[in-house]
């Protein structure tokens, strides 16, 4: 079943909160592991359930639809983008990790 429009709204509300807070911006430079953002992200919004490490390339290879994009104040960049038949996921890149984050649907 596919995740509503409203409910895909948590991740620019994501991207909104981790502006404002150079201290969660720090704390996503910090991760290692994947429990590590688990933690950071349920704190903000639960709602957000997928969460994945991923590599460098993928993180920055060209996406067939972006939907926004920018650097965060502590040089985080960041994309939200739709893929093709699926979810709405967004992607950050920190100093340890990569991430992309997306609602799981039921």
């Amino acid at each position: 079943m596919p995740v509503s429009a409203e409910l895909e709204q948590a991740l620019p509300r994501f991207v909104e909160y981790v502006k404002g807070s150079t201290e969660v911006q720090n704390r996503l430079h910090a991760v290692t592991e994947i429990d590590q953002l688990k933690g950071i992200v349920n704190g903000i919004d639960p709602v957000l359930t997928g969460s994945a490490l991923i590599p460098y390339e993928q993180a920055t290879s060209p996406p067939k639809i972006t939907i926004d994009s920018g650097i965060l104040s502590e040089n985080i960049p960041w994309r939200l983008l739709r893929c093709p038949g699926g979810p709405l996921v967004l992607q950050m890149i920190c100093k340890q990790v990569n991430f992309a984050l997306w609602i799981e649907s039921c």
